[in-house]
């Protein structure tokens, strides 16, 4: 009627240290799991670095490009000329707009005739680079205008 406490004991003996072995086992799946949410949150933060200095460097490309086409067609420019860009070297704003700090601008600007037409188009090319540390981003932004001259 009541089981024997023989084949209990026999039963219990023959499972010393299997706990002790599963807890190792648990121990080590929670550890590596615990290691990649680490490197998950490092590669996410890495990422929205990347993103901000992405961001920078083509809003100073957008700024050449624009300081760019003011040089060219601005007022007090008698005749367009892509030499008002070409020999001019740009500055950003390090010192005052934070956001240009460790970012370099060049730009270039290709003037062409299409006699079809009779307009004169101006390309101008800028390019920015933005970096911090082993972090470099470039960006680079093209426009075109153009104007009949007569």
């Amino acid at each position: 009627m009541f089981p024997k406490t023989i084949h209990i004991r026999q039963s219990l003996s023959r499972q010393t240290g299997s706990m002790l072995v599963m807890a190792i086992f648990i121990i080590l799946v929670l550890s590596f799991l615990a290691l990649a949410i680490i490197q998950i949150g490092g590669d996410s933060s890495r990422s929205i670095v990347y993103e901000v200095y992405g961001s920078r460097a083509l809003h100073a490309a957008n700024s050449g490009a624009d300081r760019a086409l003011s040089d060219i067609f601005g007022p007090g420019v008698a005749t367009p000329n892509c030499d008002n860009v070409n020999n001019q070297t740009y500055q950003l704003p390090n010192s005052t707009v934070v956001g240009f700090s460790g970012c370099s601008l060049a730009t270039m600007c290709n003037e062409f005739y299409i006699a079809q037409t009779g307009f004169t188009h101006y390309r101008i090319t800028s390019t920015a680079s933005c970096s911090a540390g082993e972090i470099n981003t470039k960006r680079s932004v093209a426009v075109e205008a153009r104007i009949k001259l007569p």
